[in-house]
């Protein structure tokens, strides 16, 4: 009985532990959002408007994905830049051509678009800074393992079987 309790005991720890880790990297990406959302804008010009077919290798044993690739350019303080980001996060990518061709449609090539650049770096810019993702999720997640870990910890040490 006691090695189920120390086991017990020693897995609430983890839980409690990888918990509060998504706890803190949940408040860490809402911060840095919210820096985001401050960043300064600017007016741009799309150039082109395309979607990318990325065809994986047999061995990799992955579906086709398609890819929208927006490139626009903008001006901050009399220096031009170029830029390919949708937003702050990874690449989207969808499983059909349509799904991606419609984000595509949402910026026809010449068409006026707003940029969110850094202003510590222009270069780093974005036309749709959106929300952090998985934000709630994450915090959510975080704090009910947080709670089973907390549970765990509280019957390995007052309820000794």
């Amino acid at each position: 009985m006691e090695h189920s309790m120390n086991f017990l005991l020693v897995f609430g720890i983890g839980t409690a532990l990888l918990g509060l880790v998504f706890v803190i990297l949940a408040l860490v990406g809402r911060r840095r959002h919210d820096t985001v959302g401050n960043w300064p804008t600017v007016f741009g010009k799309v150039l082109a408007a395309t979607v990318q077919r990325f065809q994986p290798r047999p061995e990799q044993k992955a579906e086709v994905r398609y890819t929208p690739l927006i490139t626009y350019t903008y001006e901050v303080a009399g220096q031009s830049f170029a830029g390919q980001k949708l937003d702050f996060k990874p690449h989207r990518s969808y499983a059909t051509a349509i799904q991606a061709e419609a984000a595509v449609a949402a910026y026809p090539v010449g068409s006026e678009v707003k940029v969110t650049y850094n202003p510590q770096g222009p270069q780093q810019a974005a036309l749709d800074p959106g929300r952090p993702i998985g934000y709630n999720a994450e915090l959510v997640s975080g704090l009910l393992l947080m709670l089973v870990g907390a549970v765990m910890i509280v019957v390995a040490v007052f309820l000794p079987l």
